[in-house]
């Protein structure tokens, strides 16, 4: 016999039934009660179970706590009829052992009785008292631990916790948003004008069009400038639609370039520019700029793009070119160009990158999906290569305030060459050369110019950058029952980008300027009491809200003092009368049809002065607002982060800023709302509050024509 449980069989049910079977053991077989852990035991029994299992311990514990005296020899010891002793009867004779043990055996009894009622009869009423007094505490903790735990996993949760992301595959996700984009344009039809797709899918045609050979194998015939890319191992699936472009070729390195001035339909462009593929390119050692281009030749149609693009810059003006026989020989005896390292992977070269300015660093991304969207259209081979961003300006990490954005870009960190230049021999196989920094998407048209229309590119660009973070796009994350109608109304988030603290910094470390000093509002302070007193002013009068936010009225909530109701948006996080948050909901009478949603839209208001804060929390502020208003100043640039078509920009503007539209076009072409509001240093609180007023009511109908 083996210790296994394995060989145990079931017995026949006639015998484990039969009164006259030996055995009473049952299948499978159970612990005998004299376990050294009778704790375990219990555990896994009933109720009643539980209690029938302390019997024989009742039995045994009166048995020894009472011990029977025993006959003592002599003349008094009595035989019994067949020899044996006689011991006495105590039939009729209570004894205080016996009585202890009638009573536990009758408690035992009343127990058993109890725990049979109640499971029995669990609706009772005597069953519903012993519940609520013996379980629920116990029970209720456990819920609200478990329930913790769960919300730290829903999305837009105020408590979840954040999680490291890096997307390997920017090249693929990019273009997903775009298709994106494209269909949430075309779902608003005559609403939204895109210009003939002036800063769209056209525009990438049109560089497009304008592909060319830049370098190349003199005994090659590409003179289209078909960009075949290298086959790294490993870096496309094998299943890949584009896999049977890919070869395997020479140490010979191809360039090709796509200008855009060569398309009539982008001849508008302010500034020569072209973004480049190439591939088997040499960085120079410790050299930002400078790369060796071995065993090709420029092309006719590459000196002339050379000539064309002047002083902008592209990678034609950084390439020395290396002639694949010679005998020179470099360190360590190795022939010129002769790769030590092969970087193994995509790389995206980026020669701009601003440090903190966010409109400028916005310019910075849109102009990265621009050079992507390029990129994938003349070498549809990369898309579902791992990425790799290399920044070649002499920039490092501890002055950059975008690095937590820039570091979720690509399968690697981006290689920064101020910090970890090339070494000698380094070889890329694939890189993408991003376009100049001449002009970007938010300012060829000309920031003296106003601009009305849509980008699905810069649109798209909102959606990827707000992706990594962890913002989904409404029409991807509306769960399906909200596509019924009603659905819930959505919550009115108010943020005040603030100056003051920058100002205030400026000032005390010498870095006043003429240019900070016309933008300065003196009365911010008496601004932004303005704003909450009003809102919290709009909310209470009943009647009056309810008309303009439907059965329910609002309710006003300072997100400044609970900043954790900012991103909720449910129905169920949505104010009641026994929140946390004070909100109260709105009583109007004679609309209490059945069916009609009687929820307060949430208006909440905020201020953030990013000088302050982390990219993160700034993200996550401006990722949820729904009408962002600020004076003019590079802290708009953080609108690319609001949801695109759904938000307002209010820019308040001195005289000496007034014909700028950096903003105005930035919000126009992601599909929001603007407004331009004049002021003084000194701000009429009025005015501007008028306006802000203006623009709740308009979101609150719009949201209502949408039930």
């Amino acid at each position: 016999m083996t210790s296994s449980t394995a060989g145990y069989e079931p017995l026949p049910s006639d015998h484990a039934s039969s009164p006259s079977s030996s055995s009473g053991f049952t299948y499978p077989p159970t612990a005998p009660f004299g376990s050294p852990h009778p704790r375990s035991l219990l555990s896994s029994f009933p109720p009643l179970e539980r209690l029938s299992a302390f019997l024989p311990y009742l039995d045994r514990l009166v048995s020894s706590s009472h011990p029977q005296p025993l006959p003592l020899p002599g003349p008094g010891l009595g035989l019994g009829p067949n020899g044996s002793s006689f011991k006495p009867s105590h039939r009729n004779r209570l004894t205080p052992p016996l009585i202890l043990r009638y009573l536990l055996y009758a408690i035992g009894g009343l127990v058993i009785s109890h725990y049979a009622l109640v499971g029995a009869f669990p609706s009772s009423s005597y069953s519903t008292r012993f519940s609520a007094s013996a379980t629920t505490p116990t029970t209720t903790s456990s819920v609200s631990r478990l329930d913790d735990l769960i919300s730290l996993k829903d999305e837009g949760s105020t408590s979840q916790a954040g999680t490291f992301f890096r997307d390997p595959y920017p090249i693929k996700s990019m273009l997903a948003f775009w298709e994106l984009a494209e269909k949430e344009v075309l779902s608003k039809g005559h609403k939204l004008d895109t210009c003939h797709g002036q800063l769209g899918r056209e525009l990438v045609e049109a560089y497009h069009e304008g592909q060319l050979s830049y370098c190349r194998s003199p005994s090659g015939s590409n003179e289209r400038g078909d960009f075949i890319p290298v086959h790294n191992k490993g870096d496309l699936p094998p299943h890949s639609d584009s896999s049977d472009e890919i070869i395997v070729n020479d140490n010979r390195t191809e360039i090709t370039c796509i200008p855009v001035h060569h398309s009539k339909f982008s001849k508008w462009w302010p500034y020569p520019a072209s973004p480049c593929l190439s591939k088997n390119l040499r960085p120079v050692k410790d050299q930002l700029k400078r790369f060796q281009a071995v065993g090709c030749e420029i092309t006719r149609e590459g000196d002339e793009l050379r000539n064309e693009m002047g002083r902008e810059k592209f990678l034609g003006g950084d390439i020395d070119l290396i002639d694949l026989g010679e005998e020179g020989q470099g360190e360590e005896g190795q022939q010129e160009g002769e790769c030590k390292e092969r970087i193994e992977r995509t790389v995206v070269v980026i020669g701009r990158q601003d440090q903190w300015n966010p409109f400028h660093v916005a310019e910075d991304l849109i102009t990265t999906l621009v050079t992507i969207f390029i990129a994938a259209r003349t070498a549809p081979a990369l898309i579902n290569t791992r990425v790799q961003l290399v920044f070649a300006e002499g920039f490092g990490m501890d002055q950059n305030h975008f690095t937590p954005l820039w570091d979720r870009i690509g399968a690697w960190a981006p290689r920064r060459l101020s910090l970890d230049p090339w070494g000698e021999g380094v070889c890329l196989t694939n890189a993408i050369h991003s376009v100049g920094a001449g002009a970007s998407l938010l300012s060829a048209m000309g920031v003296g110019q106003p601009y009305s229309c849509v980008s699905t590119i810069t649109w798209a660009a909102s959606h990827y950058y707000r992706h990594i973070f962890g913002l989904i796009p409404r029409s991807l994350s509306r769960p399906a029952s909200n596509t019924e109608t009603p659905r819930p109304r959505r919550p009115i988030n108010v943020l005040w980008l603030s100056r003051a603290k920058l100002d205030s910094y400026a000032k005390t470390h010498n870095d006043w300027s003429s240019w900070r000093d016309i933008r300065h509002i003196s009365n911010e302070p008496e601004l932004v009491a303005k704003f909450r007193t009003e809102l919290a002013a709009m909310c209470e009068d009943v009647s009056s809200s309810s008309k303009g936010f439907g059965p329910g009225g609002c309710v006003f909530e300072d997100a400044q003092e609970i900043p954790e109701t900012w991103a909720l948006s449910t129905p169920s996080s949505i104010s009641s009368p026994s929140s946390d948050f004070g909100g109260q909901t709105a009583a109007v009478e004679g609309e209490e049809e059945e069916g009609v949603q009687r929820t307060p839209v949430p208006i909440r208001f905020a201020t953030l002065d990013p000088t302050v804060h982390a990219l993160e929390t700034q993200i996550h502020f401006v990722g949820h607002t729904t009408i962002l208003i600020s004076s003019h100043g590079g802290a708009l640039g953080l609108s690319l982060f609001l949801p695109p078509g759904d938000g307002v920009v209010i820019e308040l503007q001195v005289e000496k800023v007034q014909g700028n539209f950096h903003f105005q076009h930035m919000a126009k072409e992601m599909g929001h709302e603007y407004e331009m509001v004049e002021i003084t240093r000194k701000v009429d609180t009025d005015v501007v509050w008028q306006s802000l007023r203006r623009w709740i009511w308009k979101v609150a109908q719009t949201d209502l024509e949408e039930q």
